[in-house]
């Protein structure tokens, strides 16, 4: 009997032994199983990870530890690495309760629509061709300062030129290169105010736009590219500058002035026509600013109640005109709406 006991608990110790090396060699299989990084996929979450790499759910916070780019444990993505090895990794006591979220991407994000681009005015052409009014003393300040020059001959001999001929200017190798550009035009008118009979300054017609083909010593070939007007020999030119085109601007409410010109001398006036203000840079305008056209109408007639019936003045407003252009005392401007003919002398202002 006691021969029986000692087989049988010989046998007992052997089991137990067998037992526990299974399982030391399991566990030793299944950390060499385990990669240094693992890359998240769909439906993982730290406490699945933890459980199928170290069959323990709760080790997710040493993950979590080890991968401190994970700001929220709840939320891992889909294609980040995570590392799974760490020489030494610390249990963490968790004092708040476990959310396990799956893993999901994340919302795409969408982009804030391009803003709309600017609403201009007008077109480079109008820009390029409206024309201004130079007082006497600025006038001759850019003559001396922007160097201006003279259409000297043409490559034909021709009363006048346009696009594309080919003309020569008085300027050569010291003053342009190939390439650069120039503005044609004349000044031959003098406005005067229409109430006062002041003078303002002269009238500057844009005739066209030129660019420099070949230069010579004193001289220099140059082509037509644009076009406004006829261009004849002796008119002038200065740098073409690019004018930004303008848009809508809020406009000061207590402006208000009067039409003092327009660009190619008519009377009548409607929609489209260029027209010149006595008002400019100095008054606080800006291109872009709007204003309402208006006439007076006067009002007169008998009255059945009343015996001395007063004349009476009504601003009628019939047109409304954006600035294109500024100079210190005066403006360009563009009639955009009339609804009656619009006369030089005519008011314009802010408030309808």
């Amino acid at each position: 009997m006691a021969k029986e006991n000692k087989n049988f608990g010989f046998l007992f110790f052997l089991f137990i032994c067998l037992f526990f090396t299974s399982m030391l060699y399991t566990s030793q299989i299944r950390a060499e199983k385990i990669p240094s990084v693992y890359i998240v996929k769909e439906g993982d979450t730290l406490w699945s990870i933890s459980n199928r790499f170290f069959n323990d759910p709760f080790h997710w916070p040493n993950l979590w530890k080890s991968n401190k780019y994970i700001q929220d444990p709840q939320w891992i993505y889909p294609g980040k690495p995570l590392l799974l090895k760490e020489k030494k990794l610390v249990p963490i006591k968790i004092k708040y309760p476990v959310h396990v979220v799956k893993a999901t991407r994340p919302e795409p994000v969408t982009p804030p629509p391009p803003p709309s681009p600017p609403e201009y005015i007008t077109d480079r052409d109008r820009i390029d061709s409206c024309g201004y009014i130079l007082s006497e003393k600025e006038f001759q300040a850019r003559e001396q300062r922007e160097k201006w020059g003279t259409i000297i001959d043409g490559k034909e001999k021709k009363i006048s030129y346009s696009f594309p001929d080919l003309i020569y200017i008085n300027m050569g190798q010291q003053e342009v290169s190939p390439g650069d550009k120039f503005t044609a035009f004349r000044s031959a008118d003098t406005i005067s105010h229409p109430t006062t009979d002041k003078k303002i300054g002269y009238l500057i017609h844009i005739l066209g736009i030129l660019q420099v083909q070949e230069v010579f010593d004193e001289i220099a070939l140059v082509k037509i590219i644009k076009s406004f007007s006829e261009i004849h020999l002796h008119d002038r030119i200065t740098t073409y500058r690019k004018t930004p085109l303008p848009v809508r601007q809020e406009t000061r409410k207590n402006s208000q002035g009067m039409l003092i010109a327009s660009k190619d001398g008519r009377i009548n006036l409607a929609e489209n026509n260029i027209v010149f203000l006595d008002m400019g840079k100095k008054h606080h305008i800006q291109p872009g600013n709007y204003f309402y056209i208006y006439r007076q109408d006067s009002i007169s007639g008998e009255n059945k109640t009343r015996k001395n019936f007063p004349q009476v003045t009504v601003n009628d407003v019939i047109g409304e005109l954006v600035v294109l252009k500024t100079e210190e005392d005066t403006c360009t401007a563009l009639i955009t709406k009339s609804k009656d003919i619009i006369l030089v002398g005519y008011q314009f202002s802010a408030n309808p």
